[in-house]
């Protein structure tokens, strides 16, 4: 038996409100752009040298909405002598503020140096402003503060300085400033000439979320001359990218900026890659003289 057709006649407006009714379905399961965020310095990239003006700026939040900006700085230190300090010089705090530190492979809590004004000692029981917390699971010292006061807001000098764990080479700090900004009717928000002084020369990640919507932009930080990423060119630099040509444990691609370490020619205290590794040669005897023709 043969199928019998059945044909559908719709008129035009038919067609129209069909072909609505459709486009309502299609975008209803497009999926939807979600929040960017970009951290500009005034050259347009992000290859930031410290005291670099950046503007940060997010795009695809909610509207008019709170949202929390976030700077992360991940650095590793060798140890040294037994102790894991990390430094920030001259480290720009802007009001109301509040940030957080976690040391890892250290012993028992940190302590912090902090230069404001004069220099004061931080340790737990000392200050409510700062709260400590220690995880000997983890060997990790965890410190955080309350929101910084327009009062108190300025430029900090800040040394975090801890007893390692035994036998180890590296200690890690993690560092997260938070800031709270509000988005416009459209939901973005901008922060104009954010000051990038006293950053140290770490991976630097900065971050914002109004709770449902997230982005993140990474900063690539970078000093001449600072190949130790202390923050300072001296003749520290010198060494330690000596001591990461000789293979010393605890300086390596993590702790070492060997594309700083290109800037140190012309002083005896600051040296090249080739020259810190003819040092590097030298202290194991295998040269008979050592970089710049130090004595």
């Amino acid at each position: 038996m043969a199928t019998k057709k059945t044909w559908v006649i719709i008129t035009a407006k038919e067609l129209v409100v069909t072909l609505m009714a459709l486009c309502c379905i299609v975008s209803s399961v497009a999926p939807v752009l979600g929040a960017s965020l970009t951290a500009l310095n005034a050259d347009g990239n992000n290859n930031i040298t410290p005291g670099d003006l950046i503007d940060i700026t997010g795009t695809g939040y909610d509207n008019n909405s709170e949202v929390t900006v976030s700077s992360t700085v991940n650095c590793w230190k060798p140890i040294v002598d037994g102790k894991c300090q990390c430094t920030m010089e001259d480290f720009v705090i802007p009001a109301n503020t509040s940030f957080d530190l976690s040391v890892r492979r250290v012993l028992d809590n940190v302590t912090l140096v902090i230069k404001w004004g004069i220099w004061w000692t931080v340790k737990p029981g000392t200050t409510s402003f700062f709260l400590f917390d220690y995880n000997t699971s983890t060997s990790t010292s965890k410190v955080s503060s309350k929101k910084i006061p327009p009062a108190l807001a300025g430029t900090y000098s800040i040394d975090v300085l801890g007893r390692a764990v035994p036998n180890e080479t590296n200690c890690t700090m993690i560092t997260t400033a938070e800031l709270d900004v509000y988005t416009d009717a459209t939901g973005n928000f901008s922060l104009e000439n954010v000051n990038t002084q006293g950053i140290p020369i770490c991976n630097f990640t900065i971050s914002a979320t109004d709770g449902t919507n997230s982005a993140s932009t990474p900063l690539n930080v970078f000093q001449l001359g600072d190949a130790s990423k202390d923050g300072q060119v001296n003749a520290y630099d010198c060494a330690a990218i000596a001591r990461y040509w000789a293979g010393i444990p605890g300086y390596d691609d993590s702790s070492i900026s060997k594309e700083a370490a290109e800037g140190l020619a012309g002083n005896c205290s600051k040296v090249e890659l080739e020259d810190a590794r003819c040092l590097a040669r030298y202290l194991i005897g295998w040269e008979d003289s050592i970089p710049c023709g130090c004595t």
